[in-house]
Order: C-alpha cells, then sequence, then structure tokens
C-alpha cells in the first residue's frame, strides 16, 4: 500500500505500509534509486486490546522539484503546481458501536466508500482533501450485515474501513488528510499519527500517555494551492474537550497568522464551525464543541481570520453549502463519504438556529445521501458538484470567491 500526503509547507510524503520483516522499500525518483526510511515500527500491543499494529509505515519526504516517483513500476501521483480539480470527502468509515448502531458494512449501497472511492479517481483530481473521521468499526459486530468484520482500533480495521476501499483514489492524487473526533488519542489516534498524520512521527508522543493527551491539539498547517492561495489544516480531534478553549484560542490565533501569508485561503477542519445539522426528535443543532466556542472568542475581524473564503468541514453527516451575510467564507459540509447519515432535514432555511454567534444564513443547501464533493476551477470562480457514489451529479453550485461578498448560485 503506497500513497501520497501533502504536508506542513507543501512537503510532499511517500508514504508505504509493508509487512513486518521487510525493509522500507526504495523508489525511483527521476530516475535516482532514493530508499524510503522506516517512520513507525510494527507493533502488537496498543491503546486497546484491538490496536495492534503488524505492519511497518515507512516515508520518504520527496524533494520539492520532483516530477516522477515509482514504486515497483508503478508512478506515483505529484502535485501539480495550481490544483484545479479537487475532491472533497469525510465520515467515510463503516459505524460499529455499541449497543444498537451498527451499519451494513458488507453491504457496497449500504456502505459505498469502494464505489465513491472508484468514482472520485475517475475524475482525475489533482487533490483530495479528507475532512476527517476514517475509522468507525469500534465494537465487535453484533448483527448480520456487518458479520466478520474486524473491529477496535489497529491495523485490521483501518485497512477494512479506509485503506483497501480507498485504494483507487489514494493511486490518484495526493492527499491532505485533516483529522477528526474518530482520530483523537482516546480512539483511532494510534492509527492516525502511524498512517495519516503528516507532521514527523515520535513513539512517544503518538497516544502513549494518560489523558489529556496533548497530541489531540496539534499546530494548524498550511498547504500551498497556487499562485497566491492556500489550504490551512486545523485539527480539530479534542473539540469535545471543555477544558480546551485556551489551547483552540492559540490555534485559531496561528490559523490567523498562516492565513496572512496568503490572500486566498480555504479552511480544512473536521468540527463544523460554520455548519448545522437537524435530528427529527430535537430540531437543528450545532456540533462544534471547543473549536467553535475558541473561534466565538477570538474577535477576528468578521468572525474567522482574514483571507478565509471557503471552509471545508464534515463530523454531521450531511452534504450541505452555506452563504452568510456580511464577508464571511462560504461553507461546505462533507460527511457523506459512507459512514451512517443524519436523518431528512425539513425544507426551507433554518432561520431559527444560529450557526455561530455573528453567522446570519442567507441561503443554504443541503442533502442527506452518500457521495462526495468535486470542485473545479473555471476562470475566476469555482463549481462545486456534489455527486453520487457513482460519480453523477446529483447538484452544481457556482462559488464566487474572488472577493467579498462571497456568493453561491446553485441548480439542482
Amino acid at each position: 500500500m503506497t500513497y501520497v500526503l501533502l504536508g506542513p509547507e507543501g512537503q510532499t510524503i511517500a508514504r508505504a505500509l509493508i509487512e513486518p520483516g521487510r525493509s522500507c522499500p526504495t523508489l525511483d525518483v527521476d530516475h535516482k534509486p532514493t530508499p524510503m526510511k522506516v517512520r513507525a515500527e510494527p507493533q502488537e500491543s496498543g491503546l486497546r486490546q484491538a490496536a495492534t499494529f503488524p505492519v511497518q509505515a515507512c516515508e520518504l519526504v520527496l524533494p520539492e522539484n520532483a516530477h516522477h516517483v515509482l514504486f515497483e513500476g508503478r508512478e506515483l501521483p505529484l502535485p501539480v503546481t495550481a490544483a484545479h480539480r479537487i475532491v472533497v470527502l469525510g465520515d467515510s468509515g463503516c459505524r460499529m458501536k455499541w449497543p444498537a448502531s451498527f451499519q451494513d458494512c458488507n453491504d457496497p449501497a449500504r456502505w459505498p466508500l469502494a464505489s465513491i472511492a472508484h468514482s472520485a479517481a475517475a475524475d482525475h483530481p489533482d487533490l483530495v482533501i479528507h475532512v476527517g473521521d476514517y475509522n468507525y468499526r469500534e465494537s465487535r459486530c453484533l448483527v448480520g450485515g456487518c458479520s466478520g468484520s474486524p473491529y477496535g482500533y489497529g491495523w485490521k480495521t483501518w485497512k477494512a474501513d479506509f485503506f483497501e476501499p480507498a485504494k483507487p483514489l489514494l493511486e490518484a492524487a495526493p492527499w491532505v488528510m485533516a483529522r477528526g473526533n474518530h482520530e483523537s488519542c482516546a480512539r483511532a489516534g494510534q492509527g492516525w499519527f502511524r498512517f495519516l498524520d503528516a507532521r514527523p512521527y515520535d513513539a512517544a508522543r503518538a497516544c502513549k500517555g494518560a489523558p489529556p493527551y496533548a497530541e489531540d491539539f496539534t499546530e494548524p498547517f498550511a498547504v500551498p494551492l497556487g499562485a497566491q492561495r492556500q489550504l490551512i489544516v486545523f485539527d480539530s480531534a479534542g473539540a469535545s474537550d471543555k477544558n480546551s478553549l485556551e489551547i483552540f484560542a492559540t490555534r485559531w490565533a496561528q490559523a490567523a497568522e498562516l492565513a496572512a501569508r496568503q490572500p486566498f485561503n480555504w479552511l480544512v477542519l473536521h468540527h463544523p464551525v460554520l455548519g448545522y445539522g437537524y435530528k427529527p426528535l430535537t430540531g437543528y443543532f450545532t456540533d462544534s464543541g471547543a473549536v467553535g466556542m475558541a473561534l466565538e472568542g477570538s474577535h477576528f475581524p468578521d468572525l474567522m481570520p482574514s483571507n478565509v473564503q471557503l471552509v471545508l468541514q464534515g463530523h454531521i453527516h450531511t452534504f450541505e453549502i452555506n452563504q452568510f451575510q456580511g464577508n464571511l467564507p462560504l461553507s461546505v459540509l462533507a460527511g457523506i463519504g459512507g459512514s451512517a447519515l443524519e436523518g431528512s432535514f425539513p425544507a426551507g432555511l433554518p432561520q431559527s438556529i444560529g450557526v455561530i454567534p455573528g453567522a446570519r444564513l442567507v441561503q443554504s443547501r443541503n442533502s442527506q445521501q452518500f457521495g462526495y464533493v468535486l470542485l473545479e476551477r473555471r476562470g475566476r470562480e469555482w463549481v462545486l458538484s456534489e455527486k453520487n457514489p457513482d460519480g453523477s451529479i446529483r447538484r452544481q453550485c457556482t462559488l464566487t470567491l474572488a472577493q467579498p461578498p462571497y456568493a453561491l448560485s446553485c441548480e439542482p
């Protein structure tokens, strides 16, 4: 299993997961044999009984000017100068949680991540952004629809819930990975740091201690998207920790410093600071936790750090795109990557909900169907396609992001 991640300051990182006992492979980097290095050794015991990692993680930070990188004759995807076709998905794992929340992981129609990965790869993206929550099989299966599935937080679950079904898309483009609450240290954090975190691995700081975990609040980082444009990746894994307001206030200040470097920024995080959900019994709700509370108290101009035009989020299992009054960025929720969906939303604009104090909705579109998002740049605008697992389009929206007020125009 090989894949490419984009990390802080535009680092391009090749990763390989190999069986124990084998040496890290050698890549062909522009016709020069270059050995990968060990990132994380196999581990037969972990945070929980099922958190074992019998595979070795290897990696290589690629040269900035690398043009062709081959692994066993297959060319690895490298970043382009300016990404014009971007796939966005999130909340992709199959939910298995005691006592009664068990998804039909064995039915591709009811857990369609493999179909989504195949269709999204066929879109030939320049970049894939995952907004977090990869590992959902927490409890032993108690129903027929997921019988035989691995569970827990170890390699077998990571393989079944993410790496195996996502393989076509992992091979199609470089990825930017945001971290979700399912990858917190109390859950699948060990696998996150071994496999998906873009920073160097430190075994002593990879969810090995006792709570509260400092590793649940890693610093934001920037990924270049082209001239004057960048992603800011924000770790919100610890959002449920009510004692973390001061930490998240610091992280928001750091995100603002990063955003000040470029005039065009897209913010990527798991918890929806500019989004909402709906439950039939309780109505509309928001679920940003301490990360949203810290943002409220940060007193940025227009609520958000300056120069942010678009926010990409997940956590609530729905598709949603929102426009707000004033100079706030547009926001997208892409929590439709495979995990059990939220119930149907009422028709109309939820005027009764304050998404976050200071943010008033102008228009909003949502749907509760599995799929993914494709963003394509067309001149000065971006076109967002909300797609079904088979790649067909459910809805298209034109996003005007060149200058505030940012606007969207959608049609089914």
